[in-house]
């Protein structure tokens, strides 16, 4: 009888210690996760439209206004702010993943901070403001590689944006000039991701998206074929998570 009580202690035990160890792994591994990352509710999706800090959707132009199905710049204003979303707890445990594995890749020593919206706002492209990257629901049902790629790429708008001095340096390496002030420009479409002046490559060509004409029936109704030519944030942009996709499925390659 003893010796029964004995061994259903141990056992007990053991199922105590090993609960212990799992609850502590999910711990520190969640805890790893989360630590960087902050998902926007709706309401704090909102006040940030509303504010419009940045002054993007002040600055567009009457082209833009047409491409986004608007007549005015607080009619946009009123449409994205009833575009604003929740995210789910699937979401958000698809980010957490994408995002470590984008930050392995390239870490712009930035928090990751997501604001959900839908394809009212940008027609649901990823974008950038400020230190968010705003995603839609058809973005985050990517495949994991694909989401992944698309994180980098916006959190390299987002090193851009506040690593001034870096780019800087970036943009003479590779032969990059300002050719012209932006807003003085007619028909070239609005991209938050960028700053505000048109540059030429080491060839002297301009890289810009202009709109076909001034009534585009939507934001890449642009004469432009490769969007990476828009501007030398976008090239870099791409070229850095194209190499992340192409090393992984490089991966994929070498073990089937």
């Amino acid at each position: 009888m003893v010796k029964i009580i004995n061994n259903t202690i141990i056992i007990t035990s053991i199922i105590i210690i090993i609960f212990i160890v799992i609850v502590t792994i999910i711990y520190i591994y969640n805890s790893d996760i989360n630590k960087n990352i902050i998902f926007l509710r709706k309401e704090q999706t909102i006040d940030f439209i509303i504010n419009d800090n940045d002054n993007y959707i002040k600055n567009l132009s009457i082209y833009d206004l047409r491409a986004r199905k608007v007549n005015t710049n607080d009619e946009y204003k009123v449409k994205v702010i009833n575009s604003c979303l929740d995210f789910t707890e699937e979401q958000k445990e698809k980010l957490n993943k994408c995002s470590l594995n984008a930050e392995k890749f390239f870490n712009n020593n930035e928090k990751w901070i997501y604001a959900l919206i839908n394809n009212n706002y940008e027609e649901g492209f990823p974008h950038t403001r400020e230190n968010i990257i705003f995603l839609s629901p058809n973005v985050i049902n990517y495949d994991e590689i694909e989401l992944t790629k698309t994180l980098i790429h916006e959190s390299i708008h987002i090193y851009q944006r506040y690593n001034k001095k870096e780019i800087k340096k970036y943009l003479k390496e590779n032969q990059y000039s300002i050719s012209r002030y932006k807003p003085l420009v007619s028909l070239i479409r609005a991209n938050p991701d960028l700053d505000n002046y048109i540059y030429k490559d080491k060839n002297g060509i301009e890289m810009v998206a202009y709109y076909k004409n001034e009534y585009p029936n939507g934001i890449n109704d642009i004469k432009l074929q490769n969007y990476a030519y828009e501007h030398p944030y976008e090239k870099m942009a791409y070229d850095i998570a194209d190499t992340y996709y192409k090393l992984v499925i490089s991966k994929y390659k070498n073990i089937s």
